[in-house]
């Protein structure tokens, strides 16, 4: 024959206790050992954490459902009978105060600064002919499209420049135009030289980053 062992439920330290809701505050008291509600539908009663009537704010009874959260703490440690925490040191203004000695055993951590990875080098020149480039901009974004960096994911817009060799005046060095485009987080870079309505890849720069860093 085997015996049961039932679980019984601990008493909560407010139960049986008068239960209120002080004026203006969102927090609930717990009343005085045998204290009983007025019939007034406003009154003053002695609180767990205010026991003198004088300084007991005004309340109303509360029927609603109550739980540790939203108990006084002031009246949860007197119902525990835990002390009062110690007050504040109040340090005049205007002194020093020497400040507490570093544990040794305490790791600190420092934080790491943001990768960064060498800026891609633009090719100086294609054909043995030097190549003029204009500074890097934000490449537009176009819509339906991705700006993400397919290497490293960084949402972007990718950076663009554009570059051109030789003059349309001249017949021994005619001229060609070129565009770049690079990755603002990692610097993976391309460049394409202007092939009738096709672009011709002249130079790629793969990047050091881990693939996928920034995803």
């Amino acid at each position: 024959m085997s015996a049961l062992a039932v679980e019984t439920p601990t008493a909560v330290p407010w139960d049986g206790r008068l239960v209120v809701r002080a004026a203006g505050g969102r927090l609930l008291h717990v009343g005085a050992q045998g204290t009983i509600a007025p019939a007034a539908t406003m009154f003053t009663v002695a609180l767990e954490c205010s026991p003198d009537l004088e300084q007991a704010p005004g309340v109303r009874p509360w029927a609603g459902p109550v739980d540790e959260a939203s108990i006084c703490p002031a009246c949860l440690r007197s119902l525990r009978g835990e002390p009062e925490p110690a007050p504040p040191r109040l340090v005049a203004s205007g002194s020093t105060e020497r400040l507490p000695a570093a544990v040794p055993s305490r790791r600190l951590w420092a934080v790491p600064d943001p990768a960064t990875w060498a800026a891609a080098a633009l090719p100086a020149e294609h054909g043995g002919r030097p190549i003029s480039w204009s500074s890097w901009t934000p490449a537009p974004v176009v819509t339906h499209y991705s700006s993400a960096c397919e290497w490293c994911g960084d949402a972007g817009p990718c950076e663009m420049a554009g570059g051109r060799q030789g003059s349309p005046q001249s017949a021994s060095d005619p001229l060609r135009r070129f565009v770049a485009y690079r990755c603002s987080y990692c610097q993976k870079m391309t460049a394409y030289e202007h092939v009738g309505s096709d672009l011709k890849q002249i130079v790629h720069y793969k990047s050091r980053a881990p693939k996928g860093s920034r995803r």
